[in-house]
């Protein structure tokens, strides 16, 4: 029964933030009320695959086919492992009347780009949650599941796409003020998911990372669109200094990304 009371006294004082400033007869908390505007990094770091130029005679499909085979093809391009890192952030919008969950699928502005395996714009990038729950004992602690999706971008006619996601989970600790959830302070874990495989290439050897020939998938062309690996680490981190300037100024963000 204790256990029961402590429970029903965490969600209580979890909604209450939330439910200040919904109506006339509620309240704003004092003296320090929930933040409106809350900025949040988000980062990707793992593993995928990317394309490095090849020869222009190919014989190495003989080790996996069992035959001689050269093919003269220009562009060849090998897929080899790479790093994987995306950014960004997201500026919550008002923070009131609505559940967690709503308001970061809600924000009022966000930005996500890649650095590795190259520097690349995601002009659609989204983080949708399918859960954001306050947890623990004291209401600080949390847990967090979702899926990433978007495409990278980095030249005119010149993409790969996230395909059905990066599914991310994870757990964190949560900031309680005024009796009820402020914000999370950070929240950790791992994705994993099957994009389309990258085709950026340094130089312009092939216009996509591809697969080149069912028995030697290690070498790629531009006239199919396999998937890929990849996973890593993931985390979201609230940025106190951001969300001080976020009504009239964005977070750091490259000159490459866009805002949306």
């Amino acid at each position: 029964m204790k256990k029961l009371m402590i429970a029903c006294a965490v969600a209580a004082t979890t909604v209450g933030a939330f439910a200040a400033g919904c109506g006339d007869d509620q309240p704003t908390p004092d003296p320090d009320p929930v933040k409106v505007n809350q900025v949040y990094k988000m980062v990707f770091s793992g593993k995928t695959t990317s394309g490095v130029p090849g020869k222009d005679v190919v014989s190495v499909t003989e080790v996996f086919c069992g035959d001689d085979i050269t093919d003269t093809q220009k562009g060849c391009v090998i897929r080899v492992p790479a790093n994987l890192k995306i950014e960004g952030w997201v500026v919550l919008c008002d923070i009131s009347c609505s559940s967690i969950t709503d308001v970061f699928n809600a924000p009022k502005r966000q930005a996500y780009w890649t650095t590795k395996p190259y520097k690349a714009d995601i002009p659609d990038g989204v983080a949708t949650f399918d859960f954001l729950q306050v947890i623990g004992k004291k209401g600080k602690d949390a847990e967090a599941s979702g899926k990433f999706t978007g495409t990278v971008t980095y030249g005119e006619n010149q993409a790969w796409a996230l395909g059905d996601g990066l599914v991310f989970a994870g757990l964190g600790k949560t900031v309680v003020k005024n009796k009820g959830w402020a914000y999370f302070s950070t929240i950790s874990g791992n994705f994993a998911g099957s994009p389309v495989a990258s085709w950026y290439i340094t130089g312009k050897v092939c216009e996509q990372t591809h697969i080149w020939d069912p028995c030697a998938t290690m070498h790629v062309d531009c006239e199919a669109t396999p998937n890929t690996v990849a996973f890593g680490k993931w985390t979201l981190k609230y940025d106190a200094s951001a969300s001080k300037k976020a009504e009239t100024t964005n977070p750091k963000t490259p000159s490459y990304a866009t805002i949306h």
